[in-house]
């Protein structure tokens, strides 16, 4: 009975999930991830959002090259038609976002869909940010000259 009554609390476990929408978290043979127009480099994190940017779903990283493929993402109460955007960030934790698509999500139905994939064209520039040296890395710097002058003179 213990057996039988597993068994079930398994197969309705596994069927609340087709209750969500799944979708293929990779870019393989589509438009490359870039960094202020060059190719992501490998560790560039990606995931997915919400038209408002809201992120959804695990997060991915670029494998190298712009392209990234993290398997199929199961995005909590999200279904059917959604408008969704690419999110990601170069470890610096500021998200930057594509520009939103239309996707209509698998995993619903009975058999369940197989899940969405990125549609063509989905492109993401991370905006990389530049090294602003601080005041005391300035300052470093003209007396490290300024003592190779004196030092010169002598």
């Amino acid at each position: 009975m213990k057996k039988f009554v597993l068994s079930v609390l398994c197969a309705l476990v596994s069927i609340s999930a087709y209750g969500q929408g799944t979708i293929a978290l990779s870019n393989i043979l589509k438009t490359p991830v870039t960094v202020d127009g060059a190719p992501a480099p490998a560790g560039t994190v990606v995931s997915f959002a919400t038209a408002d940017n809201a992120l959804v779903g695990n997060t991915g990283t670029v494998l190298g090259g712009g392209f990234f493929s993290a398997g199929t993402q199961t995005l909590a109460g999200l279904t059917g038609d959604v408008s969704l955007k690419l999110a990601g960030h170069t470890g610096d934790g500021n998200w930057s976002y594509s520009d939103a698509f239309s996707v209509t999500l698998g995993g619903a139905g009975t058999p369940p869909s197989p899940a969405a994939a990125l549609p063509n064209g989905v492109a993401l520039d991370i905006s990389g940010t530049p090294a602003v040296p601080e005041p005391s890395t300035i300052a470093l710097a003209v007396l490290g000259g300024a003592a190779l002058m004196f030092r010169r003179r002598k």
